[in-house]
């Protein structure tokens, strides 16, 4: 695995980790009510978020691997490819 794959797999893990230890917390444990409860729930869909540029960029990566194994290949085409890729992420 790639130095990004691994990364990838270890945000992955640990918003795993979190949205089980959110899920497991019971609810005596917060002093104001469910106001953490919504605060963890903005935590984790911003990881989301960061877990879907990150499979991005590793698409990107692997795109540029391609090209660089493969001279023969159109290089405007995978910048394209990689364009698209990024941008739907982003989005």
């Amino acid at each position: 695995m790639t130095r990004l794959q691994n990364a990838e797999k270890q945000l992955s893990d640990a918003l795993a980790s979190l949205e089980s230890a959110l899920k497991a917390a019971p609810p005596a444990l917060s002093p104001v009510g469910s106001a953490p409860t919504k605060d963890l729930s903005g935590l984790v869909d911003e990881v989301s978020q960061i877990e879907a540029k990150l499979g991005a960029a590793i698409a990107i990566v692997a795109a540029i691997d391609a090209a660089q194994n493969d001279p023969q290949q159109n290089n405007d085409g995978q910048n394209t490819a990689a364009e698209a890729t990024w941008k739907g992420a982003s989005e």
